[in-house]
């Protein structure tokens, strides 16, 4: 029965205690350069942790990995592994798990290791991780001595996936061979951690000339038919599995391949050229959906390419999500695994980098996760290879400098260009699916990445646009050197933020290397247990403050950001209610009797019998109030008989007091309350209601001592009136008033409600700005 592939990791970590326990390790140079050997030490550490053993290193292995790092005859890419290699092995030690040996008269590492396993092979069983098959195959060979009995020997190699698999001779070859070389150069490329030339594409700086034309296919592929290999072969085309985008449809093969074959009109000479061109070497990293073999229809036309088959969900659509969907995609995730999953891409886009490759558009719906280890590429007959471009890409993920000079894709990137959609990636895995370059008050995206207008704060620094929500929670979280990466990277004022000096994938790998070895230890938990969870619910602690647990909910918060024992969400809940009667929802201390200030005011205070016509009339809340603060007894007549005695006081010369005081209060009300009142009197709010009364309040009280409160005040006086009488006579007055009790008026008594005066001052005149616009600046509205 096939293995499922959890069941192949539990039996590979199985191995890996196994040997922890019960074997002395050793470990090699060409091992500890190998591109798996960081996800070797993520799934070792907890072993080595727990079982309290070490790894033994000669020291000639550190001596020829500070070798590597300094010799100017290397590749770039390979002294910037062996400075990391060199920091990864100074952080086990300082965790004591790793222990260096030997002595400077010591030779080759080679011959040590052949020395001490020869010397300790009857002490112990010992274990040898290697990527030198030369070098395995003799140290294996000593388990054949017939003149001395020994313990076991064991020799292994670092697999992709960061286990141990055997290292096994030739056919014929046995176990005996002549002692490896002490190449260094041979030592760095066992294994091929880096790209040979049969894998590797050119570097050129120029497009290609090749035509971009239309292919006439004669016959397009589907389901049933047959089509040839370009090696001669036949394959079924079978199941249609789903769109390769508006280019092609992907289908199930009668190999272990899947066909991405082409429709209609979609394939160019260009195309097919590229696609010859990436067929043509040996990319083969699992998890990569790169061109393995051409496909042709029966009248020998290209039609499409075979590839690996991908599986797992989107990246946009899993990680990318509210909290909720995340959660049910990857309901036991916590900060580790998508460190983890930034690992697991990383060294992938590593890989296809080594080989001069680049994606160019680098999109979270083109990266499909299975699990933290698992992901796979697809899409990758986009990728710039050589002078063919990629001719696609998302705002979010282009770098400035794009932006700034060109207007389409069709150029070649530099890898600059692609450190900056790698950095935005990464960013997005860290706070899931938010783009570096949201912020408060939103804004166009690509506007933001040309001026760099990074909202997150580093130290100090800070534009005070953090979006709302988990964002700055998630963001307090992480590491102060990776917040310090996204910060260079991000910010006009950054170190890294141009396209010769961004940080490297190497670079990336190293900070989250670092990263999850703290969250994997335990160790970055120690001040703040929520830095393990995706989605922490406050800030980080310091430890300066002191926390109290919120009486309702539960969560730890600062005490200076508490109420009465309870966090500040808990505490609105407890200090809001629903009004009986309309179910608004409203503060406790502004309610009456369970209702709201309106429908209190509307509520029957008592009820009155007309001395004029012997009715029975009511009186309001509200209307007992009004009469209360004008000082004026409660009415003994009924509205009508009140109504006419007014019209007998006029026809007979008589004065109307309510009138005239009604005149005097709206001219004195100045025009900050001008245009609520207007507001207020279509709405049927009399003119003590509410929402006019806090703003009288605030205005009086706040706005007038402010430096530019008298000249604002000043201002709205002179253009009031003419806006509300465009307003009166305006033809779409209901959808304006809908406007400005929404978006405005509404907002603006919330934020006196809470103190927040300045926010009620601006809100304000927002709404101001936007009459002026609407009546003075010719604008339509309907």
């Amino acid at each position: 029965m096939m293995q499922t592939g959890d069941e192949k990791t539990i039996q590979a970590q199985q191995r890996l205690e196994d040997f922890v326990k019960n074997y002395k390790i050793f470990i090699d140079t060409c091992s500890l350069l190998y591109e798996g050997a960081d996800l070797f030490w993520k799934n070792i550490v907890p072993i080595l942790e727990r079982e309290q053993v070490k790894i033994i290193v000669p020291l000639r292995v550190i001596e020829e990995v500070q070798k590597i790092k300094t010799d100017q005859s290397k590749e770039l890419a390979t002294r910037e592994r062996a400075t990391n290699v060199e920091k990864t092995l100074e952080f086990l030690k300082s965790a004591k798990l790793i222990e260096i040996r030997g002595e400077p008269s010591d030779k080759f590492a080679d011959n040590v290791f052949n020395t001490v396993f020869t010397k300790f092979r009857t002490d112990y069983n010992l274990l040898l991780i290697t990527q030198d098959r030369d070098l395995g195959v003799d140290i294996l060979k000593l388990n054949e001595s017939k003149s001395v009995r020994g313990k076991k020997i064991s020799v292994q190699r670092i697999t992709h996936y960061g286990f141990l698999g055997k290292i096994e001779p030739k056919p014929g070859e046995g176990v005996s061979g002549n002692i490896s070389k002490n190449n260094m150069s041979n030592k760095a490329n066992a294994f091929n951690p880096k790209a040979g030339e049969d894998e590797k594409f050119k570097v050129v700086n120029a497009m290609t000339n090749v035509s971009n034309n239309p292919i006439q296919i004669t016959k397009i592929p589907v389901e049933g038919d047959s089509v040839l290999t370009g090696i001669g072969g036949t394959i079924k085309i079978e199941k249609k599995l789903n769109s390769g985008g508006k280019e092609g449809i992907i289908y199930k093969t009668n190999t272990p391949y899947v066909a991405k074959i082409y429709k209609k009109g979609e394939l160019t000479e260009q195309k097919q050229e590229k696609l010859k061109l990436m067929i043509s070497k040996k990319i083969t990293k699992e998890g990569i959906c790169f061109p393995v073999e051409a496909l042709y229809n029966g009248d020998k036309q290209f039609v499409g390419y075979l590839m690996p088959e991908a599986s797992g969900k989107e990246l946009a659509t899993s990680l990318f999500l509210p909290k909720a969907y995340l959660e049910k995609e990857f309901p036991n995730w916590k900060k580790k695994e998508l460190v983890e999953l930034g690992l697991t891409i990383l060294y992938k886009i590593k890989y296809l980098h080594e080989r001069n490759i680049i994606l160019g558009d680098i999109n979270p719906a083109n990266i499909l996760v299975k699990s933290s280890r698992e992901v796979f590429f697809v899409d990758t007959d986009s990728y710039q290879i050589e002078g063919y471009p990629c001719t696609v890409g998302m705002i979010n993920f282009t770098a400035p400098e794009i932006h700034k000079s060109h207007k389409d894709y069709l150029f070649l990137r530099t890898l600059g260009n692609e450190y900056f959609a790698v950095s935005t990636l990464l960013f997005m895995i860290m706070l899931p699916g938010k783009p570096p370059y949201s912020h408060q008050g939103g804004g166009d995206q690509k506007a933001n990445i040309i001026s760099m207008d990074f909202s997150y704060p580093f130290g100090e620094i800070t534009n005070k646009k953090t979006p709302d929500g988990p964002w700055r929670f998630m963001w307090s979280h992480l590491p102060r050197k990776l917040k310090g990466a996204f910060y260079n990277t991000f910010s006009k004022d950054g170190t890294n933020n141009n396209e010769k000096n961004r940080l490297s994938v190497d670079n990336w790998i190293f900070l989250f290397k670092e990263y999850f070895f703290l969250l994997d230890s335990g160790k970055f938990t120690e001040q703040d247990k929520m830095s393990e969870e995706i989605f922490p619910s406050r800030f980080k602690k310091s430890p300066k403050l002191t926390y109290i647990v919120c009486k309702k909910c539960g969560t730890e918060v600062d005490k200076e950001h508490s109420e009465d024992g309870f966090c500040r969400d808990c505490f609105r809940d407890e200090a809001y209610m629903e009004c009986s009667k309309c179910g608004k929802r409203i503060k406790k201390e502004y309610s009456q009797n369970g209702l709201c200030r309106d429908c209190f005011k509307d509520a029957i205070y008592t009820t009155i019998v007309c001395s004029k016509c012997g009715t029975g009339f009511e009186i309001t809340n509200g209307e007992y109030q009004f009469f209360q603060k004008k000082g004026f007894d409660l009415p003994k007549r009924c509205e009508a008989c009140r109504q006419n005695k007014k019209v007998q006081e006029q026809s007979s010369g008589g004065s109307n007091y309510t009138q005239q005081a009604s005149h005097t209060s709206r001219n004195n009300s100045s025009s900050l309350c001008f245009i609520t009142t207007d507001y207020c009197e279509y709405f049927g709010k009399p003119d003590n209601c509410y929402e006019l009364t806090q703003l009288r309040k605030f205005r009086d009280t706040w706005l007038s001592s402010q430096d530019d409160g008298k000249s604002l005040i000043d201002e709205y006086y002179k253009i009031a009136p003419q806006i509300v009488n465009y307003l009166k006579n305006d033809t779409q007055k209901d959808k304006v008033y809908a406007i400005l009790r929404d978006t405005y008026i509404d907002s603006c008594i919330d934020y006196i409600e809470r103190n927040e005066y300045l926010k009620c001052k601006r809100k304000y005149m927002d709404m101001i700005s936007f009459l002026k616009k609407l009546y003075f600046g010719g604008f339509y509205h309907g």
